[in-house]
């Protein structure tokens, strides 16, 4: 039952990061110039990029709101772990290849 809970998770997260990179250009566009070629490369890319956003989001609530805010955008955003990343890159490569 985790498992499965886990796994539709992952899967929504998956859409909802490609949708948003799909409907921006610029986005999408960086996003097919990507020179990784396997998936995990490519997951492991992605993931630290969004991390990386993650704790910009957080250090920008934190200086703006509070450090609760804060904590809580990091338990939101961070901590994904690979699976959705995965998914994605199987995705983009997938794209890429013209399938």
């Amino acid at each position: 039952m985790q498992a499965t809970t886990n796994n539709a998770v992952a899967e929504w997260f998956a859409d909802t990061w490609l949708m948003v990179a799909e409907n921006d250009r610029d986005t999408y566009e960086q996003l097919m110039e990507k020179d990784s070629d396997s998936v995990s490369a490519l997951s492991d890319e992605l993931s630290d990029e969004w991390e990386t956003l993650a704790q910009a989001v957080a250090n920008l609530v934190d200086e703006q709101m509070s450090e609760t805010a804060g904590l809580f955008i990091r338990e939101i955003l961070q901590g994904w772990g690979s699976m959705p990343f995965d998914i994605i890159a199987r995705r983009v490569l997938e794209l890429k290849a013209g399938r």
